[in-house]
């Protein structure tokens, strides 16, 4: 094999990143905007917190979850966990050089999605 051959191997056919590349980009910032509002909508679903002065003044406190904010609590980490999901099929399929990689945050927000739905399952 010649020197001509090997750089002809290693020349980059790709312009820049295709759409599809960019997908991926959008699915991730998607999916965590989704599972940011989840977590928004956790601290006004979740009981309120029982200290010593609540109990001092007598104060009436919700000590479960607020059903309404909780089914959409849940709606926001299936659309998070969809996402994750989508762009992780659609990565592994489109990604195939040893120059590509796979997308940590997608798989963390994925993991993180799964869990706090498990979360819910058990607490509610």
């Amino acid at each position: 094999m010649t020197a001509e051959q090997k750089k002809a191997e290693k020349y980059e056919r790709r312009q820049g990143p295709d759409l599809l590349c960019r997908a991926f980009s959008i699915l991730a910032v998607l999916g965590w905007l989704l599972f940011i509002a989840g977590m928004v909508v956790a601290h006004y679903a979740s009981p309120e917190l029982d200290t010593g002065l609540v109990r001092y003044w007598d104060i009436d406190i919700r000590s479960v979850w607020h059903p309404r904010l909780t089914a959409y609590l849940q709606y926001l980490l299936w659309a998070a966990a969809i996402v994750s999901a989508i762009s992780l099929v659609l990565n592994r399929a489109r990604l195939r050089r040893r120059g590509d990689h796979l997308h940590f945050n997608i798989v963390m927000l994925l993991l993180g999605s799964i869990g706090l739905l498990l979360y819910l399952n058990l607490q509610v």
